[in-house]
């Protein structure tokens, strides 16, 4: 029996690049659209492993990795967490005037398939930004106000958006291991 993965992501397409790379491998594969949805197949398929995109309407996917984590028979489930960090450090260079806080922010990057742990230990502030409003944060950034708390659960691994296939499929398989063709 192959091993099951459950992909959470609200854009469309991602779901499909995501399902046919998976299934290319050997996994078996279920979508979701946002995390209220994920949530629900997750406590009734009980996947190996969850790859959850973090920004989503209804339920984001640390509400939902949160959920998971707080479920008696989910909160081992590995889970993958996809962002698109390197497109909102983009945005970040046209908006905000802190070279310093930009150096930082782009340190994020420098080894995208560690464990969440040391991301979060060292950057949780700006990890936070993606979770709430962009401009909201812009300007507190601007007017040096910004104050955040850490997120109280970690995914097993971070991935930058767009994911390479190898990428993916190195991540599913440092986790959960080979699917059996």
């Amino acid at each position: 029996m192959s091993k099951h993965i459950l992909v959470v992501d609200d854009e469309e397409d991602t779901r499909t690049y995501l399902s046919a790379v998976l299934i290319e491998n050997g996994y078996s594969v279920t979508v979701a659209k946002d995390g209220i949805e994920g949530l629900q197949k997750a406590k009734g398929e009980k996947p190996s492993l969850i790859v959850t995109d973090i920004m989503m309407p209804g339920k984001t996917g640390i509400g939902l990795l949160q959920e998971l984590r707080e479920d008696n028979d989910l909160r081992d489930v590995p889970v993958i967490m996809l962002s698109a960090i390197k497109g909102f450090i983009e945005h970040a260079l046209n908006e905000l005037n802190s070279k310093e806080t930009l150096k930082q922010m782009e340190t994020l990057l420098d080894d995208p398939d560690s464990k969440l742990e040391r991301f979060f230990l060292r950057f949780t502030s700006f990890r936070k930004v993606l979770l709430v409003d962009r401009a909201a944060m812009v300007e507190q950034f601007r007017n040096g106000e910004l104050k955040l708390m850490g997120i109280p659960v970690l995914p097993d691994i971070f991935l930058d958006k767009p994911v390479e296939p190898e990428e993916i499929v190195h991540a599913v398989s440092k986790l959960i291991g080979q699917a059996s063709k």
